[in-house]
């Protein structure tokens, strides 16, 4: 296990910047709702792969599944971040997508660590998993009425996934701004003098 560590780490940390290059080139600006489709569809397709296996039974290869999809998920979620915020970002935005990749990790361990559910055990919490929005969407699965009722597992992981997306996003947009912002004020300051 401690093997797989450092490796999985360094493919957590370099899938952002694979999925940029795969999806497409961000100087063609022509391009942009393609890209944006492609970093949709990946993010998509993940995000329904984890959650048709939320009620697998455990194995290496349903955790590596969901371990798979969970991190395309949060690097596509860079990537968006990336292609919506680098012209803001326009000398730092290799810096803004690398912060952002570190920036995944809190969040994945949030998700893979954890009290593990046994069977006939109270409904899993989203609060657990999501260090900021988690209160909420148990507010939400409360109000509903879907904790613990059939197909509740599958409900909980799509919940886990968007909510992954969207504390990286608005992590990695406030990264990418304020990357942003600190790469341009010193050349402002420069052409000013």
């Amino acid at each position: 296990m401690s093997l797989l560590f450092f490796p999985a780490i360094a493919f957590v940390l370099a899938w952002p910047f694979a999925l940029i290059a795969l999806v497409g080139k961000p100087g063609q600006e022509k391009r942009r709702p393609a890209v944006s489709l492609g970093i949709g569809i990946m993010a998509g397709a993940s995000g329904t792969i984890a959650t048709a296996y939320a009620g697998a039974p455990a194995s290496p290869l349903v955790s590596g599944i969901i371990l798979l999809s969970m991190v395309t998920v949060s690097a596509s979620t860079v990537a968006t971040a990336y292609f919506l915020f680098r012209n803001v970002a326009t000398s730092g935005r290799r810096l803004c997508v690398a912060v952002g990749s570190l920036l995944q990790l809190p969040f994945l361990v949030a998700q893979l660590v954890g009290p593990d559910k046994l069977p006939g055990a109270a409904p899993p919490v989203f609060a657990e998993k999501l260090p900021v929005l988690g209160i909420l969407f148990d507010a939400l699965a409360a109000a509903i009425g879907t904790a613990g009722e059939p197909g509740y597992r599958g409900f909980f992981s799509l919940g886990l996934l968007a909510g992954l997306y969207l504390e990286v996003f608005l992590g990695a947009a406030v990264v990418c701004l304020i990357v942003g912002i600190v790469m341009r004020s010193p050349g402002e300051g420069a052409t000013g003098g």
